[in-house]
């Protein structure tokens, strides 16, 4: 595996509240030094053979790269996608899809926040060490909460302007820091973290 250039410099990366609670809150201009893993939505063989990602929506993407089944080990199977960044994901290949092919695929980000890119191997050997361009450094932008509606929901952030609107009808409002256990009640939520790749 080469490393590529990065395709664009700020990305929108999902996080739920769960997440979070586990393993802490974020807030604006936080930086760290972490890899991705992606949740497909929607993937397909590809005649192309050029890597490239671009946005679809604040939060979704649509690639087309090689993805390819690294080896078996206790998160397996697990996928690794190269559209000129790298993710990966544990899950199965979509039948007619084989690994090593170039594939056209919409998909979501999330951070490796459990570090599992650290125990992932391939051909028996650590990515971390074989591949570290897998890990990016991060610098957090901005924050985006989806604001709950109900009772125990959009309450908390009735107050500030809505920020985005998905295409699912999801409004979002801009924050300075999470707050997983108390923001909209507590509840399982979704936050776009907006990252610039240094």
């Amino acid at each position: 595996m080469t490393n590529e250039k990065k395709a664009i410099d700020v990305y929108g990366i999902v996080c739920d509240s769960w997440t979070l609670r586990e393993n802490g809150d974020y807030a604006v201009g936080d930086k760290f030094f972490n890899a991705l893993y992606f949740i497909y939505v929607q993937m397909e063989p590809s005649q192309s053979m050029t890597k490239s990602i671009k946005n679809l929506d604040m939060y979704l993407y649509e690639g087309v790269g090689k993805i390819i089944t690294i080896d078996k080990g206790p998160y397996s199977p697990t996928l690794l996608f190269d559209c000129g960044i790298y993710a990966y994901e544990f899950k199965e290949l979509p039948k007619g899809i084989k690994s090593g092919s170039y594939v056209k695929m919409r998909f979501y980000l999330g951070f490796d926040d459990d570090d599992y890119f650290i125990r992932l191997t391939i051909n028996g050997k650590y990515l971390c060490k074989t591949n570290p361009g897998m890990q990016y450094d991060w610098e957090i932008k901005d924050i985006l909460v989806r604001a709950i509606v109900g009772k125990r929901g959009e309450k908390y952030f009735e107050d500030l302007p809505v920020a985005y609107v998905s295409p699912k009808g999801e409004i979002y409002k801009r924050i300075k820091k999470t707050q997983a256990r108390v923001d909209c009640g507590g509840l399982a939520n979704t936050y776009i973290l907006l990252c610039e790749m240094k």
